[in-house]
């Protein structure tokens, strides 16, 4: 706007410097040059704050940016103190343990520090129960989700439901970064003793074997499609015989016992089925 006005104001001393209609007295030609001139010095003073506040602008971005990569540090730092300090902890556990196996006196396994997984992993997976409590369970001494099938299938369905979808989609995040990329990822499904009923579910599953294993199946699927490679994983089915808690009498079932394990094995390690019973009893 200030350039146009510029270029205006000299126009108009233009005409009048002509004195083409001789109207125009000297002094009021003076004053129409000295305008021209205030003007100019205007437009170059408000170039040069324009100039001054882009670089101030400029500098406080750049003040800015530091102080979150300043920020980003120091918490990158804090998680790994927390790591450190888990982990610590965990090696103070065994310590104690190695201890008092060696004094004869009585050892108690129990504890939420005790775990087979690196203290990263294990800070994520408590993490991510914490903020699903009514789907998943973490047990950390195995290293194993446990997933509620109710919550997450419908009835005589393997198709997993979108809130356990979202869950499974950050556990998928966790186990494919970092260390945990070596370790194995095992997802065994279980069912109570209720049968199946409806036909439709029937031609499905057949039984509570197709049902147990079908449900496993699609949990790696969703695992899968979060980024989790197919090599690392396996499903299995249980079907009915392998409850954490006896079912009601007349093939009532128990809602504990229909449920999903997603086991994640050290590299080292492999599940099988009778390690699977021994963690249920």
């Amino acid at each position: 706007m200030s350039g146009k006005l510029t270029i205006t104001v000299a126009v108009l001393v233009g005409i009048l410097a002509t004195g083409a209609v001789g109207c125009v007295s000297r002094d009021e030609y003076n004053k129409a040059v000295t305008a021209s001139q205030r003007a100019g010095e205007s437009r170059e003073k408000a170039l040069a704050d324009l100039q001054a506040a882009r670089t101030e602008n400029q500098k406080l971005r750049y003040d800015l940016d530091a102080r979150d990569a300043a920020l980003t540090g120091k918490d990158k730092e804090i998680a790994n103190l927390k790591d450190a300090h888990a982990g610590l902890l965990v090696d103070f556990k065994e310590l104690e343990i190695l201890y008092k196996k060696a004094a004869g006196q009585k050892v108690n396994i129990e504890g939420p520090t005790l775990n087979i997984l690196p203290a990263r992993i294990d800070t994520a997976l408590r993490a991510l129960v914490k903020a699903n409590p009514e789907l998943m369970d973490y047990l950390p001494k195995y290293g194993m989700i446990k997933l509620k099938s109710d919550l997450t299938f419908d009835k005589g369905s393997a198709t997993v439901k979108s809130a356990a979808v979202a869950a499974l989609g950050k556990l998928a995040q966790i186990v494919k970064t970092g260390e945990a990329k070596a370790f194995h990822i095992y997802v065994a499904g279980h069912t109570d003793d209720i049968p199946l009923v409806k036909p439709a579910t029937i031609r499905a599953h057949k039984s509570n074997w197709g049902l147990s294993l079908h449900r496993a199946g699609a949990v790696v699927k969703v695992l899968a499609i979060g980024g989790v490679a197919q090599k690392r994983m396996g499903a299995m089915g249980f079907s009915k015989y392998h409850p954490v808690e006896p079912n009601k009498a007349g093939n009532k079932g128990n809602p504990v016992n229909r449920r999903v394990e997603i086991w994640i094995v050290p590299p080292d390690r492999f599940l099988t089925s009778s390690s699977v019973v021994q963690s249920e009893k």
